[in-house]
């Protein structure tokens, strides 16, 4: 299980490496939503149930804020993102897990491009460190692929911009 584990998430690593090279906020959700079931899947083969549960709210928060962005309904899935690790809890290291949840629901739910990516990076750090933790190299890979795109992104769509314009 553990091989096709790490397939899995090598098949979610190449649609992160897409997702913020997109401008669009719904075609940047669009990829998270794709990959993250990928995400899910792996961590249940791991049997790391926490993470698989808060993966399969993040597929469906990333669905939900790809056509809405109700503070209300990021406070829910903050909510039960907390209950699946409740209920869920295996470890220390499920904490890491729902900070990282919890910081990437809080941008999801952004109007900001910039404010999203900003706090997708710290949540993705998270994500790093769980990762590390639970020894899933392919998703160490996945989240540091993330994670670059994400810097990419940032650097194509504003840094870049700003040294353009102060030259």
């Amino acid at each position: 299980m553990f091989i096709v584990s790490q397939c899995l998430v090598a098949i979610a690593t190449l649609l992160d490496l897409a997702s913020f090279q997109f401008k669009s906020r719904s075609a940047i959700l669009t990829c998270l939503f794709t990959s993250v079931l990928f995400t899910a899947v792996h961590f249940f083969l791991l049997d790391k149930i926490s993470a698989a549960c808060l993966m399969l709210l993040a597929a469906l928060r990333y669905g939900y804020c790809i056509f809405a962005r109700d503070p209300r309904v990021m406070l829910g899935f903050m909510a039960m993102s907390i209950a699946a690790v409740y209920i869920t809890w295996h470890s220390w290291i499920s904490l890491i897990a729902l900070l990282a949840a919890l910081l990437q629901t809080y941008a999801s739910f952004q109007a900001n491009d910039f404010t999203l990516r900003c706090f997708m990076i710290v949540g993705t750090l998270c994500w790093i460190l769980h990762n590390v933790l639970v020894f899933s190299p392919i998703a160490v890979l996945m989240e540091s692929v993330f994670l670059m795109s994400n810097l990419i992104g940032l650097w194509r769509f504003y840094a870049k911009k700003r040294l353009s314009a102060n030259a």
